[in-house]
């Protein structure tokens, strides 16, 4: 995720490898260079471009913004419900730690290896919504209880092992049944999240529908020249540019947003969420050694 203070205005121009221009710069180029060419051909064929209208490109404009407005308002949804059910994880676990930890008696050795398979669940949780191999915070918190897994999910085999340790205390008497509950209801929770965390990263927009704005916005951008050229001659190329930047950009935004747990500039900082998760358990733990929380590498917070 980018994290950066707001530019001023005379930054805005210069600011390039955060911004979405990388990633379009070839359509741009290829909108520029046929725009230019259109403007060659007119010079010389000026009856062919004569009845050339601005009209429907106006109305075809209107309708491509809309249908593009309506597509990143979708993506730009699945990204803050996404950011809605991990920090409501990060409350959960947190809640679970002070459960385990600070009710009066008990195991201390087993009360602390709880909140520990708790550090590794979120941990394994992050690793498994971005598609990566485990972190190795897992296997150093997981109690063992990740590599029952035999590569199924690994944050229900951490969530079963927590489950089974607070079940013990319940069947040896060391917590009540309405402790017992608390704890039950804190996993339940977390179950229910990291449900539809999934359910986010495994249903991605219609495909069918993106296809329609990619190809009418490639149609829209490479049509224009020949209804501008006509009126504003070798400034066409400057026009369509700006056109182009517009609606490739959106597009690609809509793309990045659209997947809110992958590694994109404008994805969730999944590590650093994580990293915030470990530092409250183990400050409840009252570590000697607690990591530092994660910062933006070149403005970028991963």
């Amino acid at each position: 995720m980018i994290v950066r203070p707001r530019p001023r205005v005379w930054e805005l121009l210069g600011i390039f490898r955060l911004s979405i221009v990388p990633r379009i710069a070839p359509q741009i180029v290829s909108v520029l260079v046929f725009s230019v060419g259109v403007v060659w051909a007119e010079r010389r064929l000026p009856e062919v471009f004569r009845g050339w209208s601005v009209a429907p490109f106006t109305l075809l404009g209107i309708a491509l913004s809309i249908f593009l407005g309506f597509r990143n308002n979708a993506c730009y949804d699945r990204w803050w419900e996404a950011r809605r059910q991990l920090g409501a994880l990060i409350g959960e676990l947190r809640s679970f730690g002070r459960m385990a930890l600070l009710l009066p008696g008990g195991d201390r050795m087993r009360r602390e290896r709880v909140v520990r398979g708790a550090i590794a669940y979120v941990y394994a949780l992050m690793s498994h919504l971005r598609g990566e191999g485990m972190a190795a915070e897992v296997a150093r918190y997981g109690n063992g209880w990740s590599e029952v897994a035999e590569g199924r999910s690994v944050p229900d085999a951490v969530l079963r092992g927590l489950a089974g340790e607070y079940g013990a205390m319940l069947a040896e008497g060391e917590i009540g049944e309405q402790v017992w509950r608390g704890f039950e209801e804190r996993v339940v929770a977390m179950t229910a999240i990291q449900v539809a965390c999934e359910r986010i990263r495994g249903t991605p927009t219609p495909f069918t529908y993106t296809l329609l704005l990619h190809r009418t916005a490639y149609a829209f951008c490479f049509l224009l020249p020949f209804s501008l050229v006509g009126t504003l001659g070798w400034a066409t190329p400057v026009f369509c540019v700006v056109v182009a930047y517009a609606f490739f950009g959106l597009d690609v935004l809509g793309d990045e947003l659209e997947e809110p747990f992958g590694d994109s500039l404008n994805a969730l900082p999944l590590w650093a969420m994580a990293r915030t998760v470990e530092i409250s358990l183990l400050e409840l733990l009252g570590a000697a050694e607690i990591p530092k929380a994660l910062v933006p590498v070149n403005c970028v917070l991963r």
